[in-house]
Formats: structure tokens, C-alpha cells, sequence
């Protein structure tokens, strides 16, 4: 595929922040569940350990009394600048999977939440202040390639911790360097001589990992 050029808009508000806080407490459950570690404002963890939601005022008061506007626009700068020094090696190793890629990717910075989380086609949410994860532009990296692949995963019904297993193994293969691999999902063995078999062809690598799923599911019914 041809090399394009592709730029980011980085976004920061105090009403960003309310809809992240409150995006996070709506799967808060499901996160706690998958093991993911979240940030919150003390306020609000305060009251959802109580076991009640918290208000829209509450949840306002909570981002002002943290809300640092040097803060998040010190982090743009800096994503910005690593932005420019890496994203063409970045966007020619994501050429070569072939699929189609937006001319702009909408990144909206927050302290809350889990580490990066994307909306297709092109919407990335950024946790600055996940310091136990990578940083903001490997986060980047990371959740433009799930979105380069989002449309695929979903034809194919793959789950959710293969999907995050495939994402790293592909962030691998642009930066071999760099290698992360969150956590080793079912059949973990297979996805991955799937995966070093096939790449880049991306399409027929997560068709193929489908087919497992397939396989599982129909090996489980034929058994009941």
C-alpha cells in the first residue's frame, strides 16, 4: 500500500474527562473482571466503594479539584514532538497490512479509566497518567492498530484477550524491541504460529484464528 500521510488532533476538557469518568463506572465491573487496573479521582472511588453512583455534580467537582490545564497540554506537546520523529517508520510498517487507515486520528487525553481505549473509525482515548502501562505514543501506536483491524476482529468474533494478543504481536513486529504481551489468552500457542505463519497478511491470520474459535465452540456442542 502507498505511504500516506496521517496526523493527529489531540483533545483535553473538563467535560471529556466527566464522560470518561462516567464511560469508566459503567463498565467498572466488567474492567475489575478482565483485571484491568483504572484510574479514578479519589472523590469518586470514595463513592462508588460505598456501592453508589455518583452524581453529575459530584463527578464535576471531582475533575476540577484535579483538573490541570498545563498538565495535559505539557503531554500534547510531548506526544505531539515523539509523534513527528517516529510516525512515518510507524504508518509504513501499518501499510503493509494492507488495510485501510483514516487520514486523522481524533486523540482525546484523560488521567482516568484504563490505560487507551478507541471507538471506530478513528477516535482514541489516551491515560496519561497510567503509569504502569506504556507510554502515551506506544498507547497510540497500539490502539491505531486496533482500530486498523477493529472491522475484521468483529467479522470474525474473535475475543477479547486474543484480540489484545494479536495487536501486540503486531506492535512486535514494527518494534521488535519492544515486545508486550499482556496476558496469554486460550490457545495462545496456536494464535501465535498463526500469526508468525502468516504475517503481514493480517486478513487471513485473524480468519484463521476465527476458525479455532469455530472449532472450540463446535468440539463443546458435539460433547453436550
Amino acid at each position: 500500500m502507498e505511504f500516506i500521510e496521517i496526523y493527529l488532533k489531540v483533545n483535553f476538557s473538563k467535560e471529556d474527562e466527566m464522560k470518561r469518568i462516567k464511560y469508566t463506572l459503567g463498565k467498572l465491573d466488567w474492567f475489575v473482571k478482565q483485571g484491568y487496573k483504572i484510574n479514578l479521582p479519589d472523590k469518586i472511588k470514595e463513592i462508588s466503594d460505598q456501592g453508589r453512583i455518583p452524581t453529575d455534580d459530584e463527578i464535576s467537582e471531582a475533575v476540577s479539584a484535579e483538573f490541570n490545564q498545563k498538565e495535559y497540554e505539557e503531554k500534547t506537546q510531548d506526544l505531539t514532538q515523539k509523534w513527528e520523529k517516529m510516525r512515518e517508520d510507524f504508518l509504513k510498517n501499518l501499510a503493509t497490512l494492507g488495510l485501510p487507515l483514516q487520514p486523522e486520528y481524533k486523540i482525546t487525553f484523560t488521567k482516568y479509566g484504563v490505560g487507551g481505549s478507541y471507538g471506530l473509525p478513528n477516535k482514541i482515548q489516551i491515560n496519561f497518567d497510567y503509569s504502569y502501562a506504556r507510554g502515551t505514543l506506544a498507547t497510540t501506536f497500539h490502539e491505531i492498530i486496533h482500530l486498523t483491524i477493529e472491522k475484521l476482529i468483529k467479522e470474525y468474533n474473535i475475543d477479547h484477550w486474543t484480540k489484545e494478543r494479536l495487536v501486540d504481536l503486531v506492535y512486535g513486529k514494527f518494534f521488535p524491541t519492544e515486545q508486550r504481551l499482556q496476558r496469554n489468552p486460550e490457545k495462545s500457542e496456536q494464535v501465535d504460529e498463526i500469526f508468525n505463519h502468516l504475517f503481514p497478511d493480517i486478513g487471513r491470520i485473524i480468519h484463521e484464528i476465527g476458525k479455532l474459535n469455530k472449532e472450540e465452540f463446535a468440539a463443546e456442542t458435539k460433547v453436550q
